[in-house]
């Protein structure tokens, strides 16, 4: 049942989670350098799953550096870039990319070089690439490609895990740092202990799915949407946790799925969305970051069990959210490794 490449690449991302730390360890002091001259902020952009990726990291920038951080797509970034990219200042740009080669994420480099030459940064996989030409300095993470089939799991997981990691060096946070380099060892019993769950909850009788986080958790809870539409074709969307009472609850009955992905801030106000969802649905699943969330008798609970800190969450969440997209497109015979109407990256034609 399990002979697909996606399902090894979300089981075996631990490799590919150790050699994206080491690779940031590697180049820590090319960066610190790099950074010496304060960046007046920081531009996120990228196309996919790497967008999300920037949702995510761009909290822990503004909090460790309190810095200007925005986050924009990368066509956004070409189609307007008079509205998207400053005029003056010193910002960086920072890019993510599976195969350096999206066409949009390629032009929007270029965009932003003729204006700030010299301040583009490159999170990729692939060590020859249009991308890794363009960029000043690059995190190449070659282990975590995973280009032979359209959606990006392990790719995706070793990216976000050296995004968090390069800001927690450059900014000395020790703590975080100590908590992220831990992170790999974690992973195999997590999956195993968890992948039975999820299973269960991919094979419910629910027909759509609603993801809910707060803060850091934002990006990842958008990425967990786009796992499940792109892998197993059912319906998903993302919201702020507490947003969804302000309208999309018009959406959620008895055959929606709510995923709710617990923060350590938001404890208390997310655990009384889920129980009025609960109301709803019976298929509510919560995430948390550890014991003493008490929805058991409301929904499916996953807890880590740890102290996990809040930026290094999602991390731990991310492959159980990935698991929960592959055992659905089992469950719906569809082939997870080749999403409909979709490639690995976006090239456009010339002239375009």
């Amino acid at each position: 049942m399990n002979n697909h490449k996606c399902y090894e690449h979300i089981k075996g991302q631990r490799d590919a989670w150790k050699a994206a730390l080491k690779e940031v360890d590697s180049r820590i002091g090319a960066f610190r350098s790099f950074l010496e001259v304060r960046p007046s902020e920081l531009i996120f952009t990228s196309c996919g799953s790497p967008y999300h990726l920037g949702e995510s990291n761009a909290t822990l920038w503004r909090e460790r550096f309190g810095l200007h951080a925005t986050v924009a797509p990368s066509s956004e970034v070409m189609l307007f870039p008079e509205s998207m990219l400053p005029h003056n200042g010193n910002p960086v740009l920072l890019v993510a990319s599976r195969s350096g080669e999206t066409t949009e994420t390629i032009r929007a480099v270029e965009t932003f070089a003729e204006r700030f030459p010299g301040r583009t940064i490159l999170l990729g996989c692939q060590n020859d690439s249009k991308l890794g030409r363009l960029a000043d300095l690059s995190i190449i993470v070659s282990e975590a490609d995973d280009r032979e089939v359209v959606p990006q799991t392990r790719s995706f997981g070793a990216m976000y895990l050296a995004a968090q990691y390069l800001v927690a060096l450059v900014a000395e946070d020790a703590g975080l740092a100590a908590n992220l380099k831990e992170l790999p060892e974690l992973l195999p019993d997590l999956i195993e202990k968890w992948e039975p769950i999820m299973q269960q909850v991919a094979k419910a009788g629910w027909n759509s799915a609603v993801f809910l986080g707060s803060g850091p958790l934002c990006g990842v809870t958008a990425e967990a949407s786009l796992k499940l539409t792109e892998m197993s074709l059912s319906s998903a969307v993302s919201y702020h946790t507490l947003e969804v009472r302000h309208g999309p609850r018009s959406i959620i009955d008895e055959k929606t799925l709510v995923v709710g992905l617990g923060s350590l801030r938001g404890a208390f106000q997310e655990r009384q969305v889920l129980t009025e969802l609960a109301e709803q649905t019976p298929h509510v699943v919560s995430l948390t970051p550890g014991d003493g969330w008490d929805l058991s008798e409301i929904a499916t609970e996953i807890s880590l069990g740890d102290q996990i800190p809040e930026h290094a969450l999602g991390l731990l969440y991310l492959p159980l959210l990935q698991l929960l997209a592959y055992h659905r497109a089992l469950h719906n015979r569809v082939n997870p490794d080749e999403s409909r109407n979709l490639t690995s990256y976006i090239v456009l034609p010339e002239g375009s």
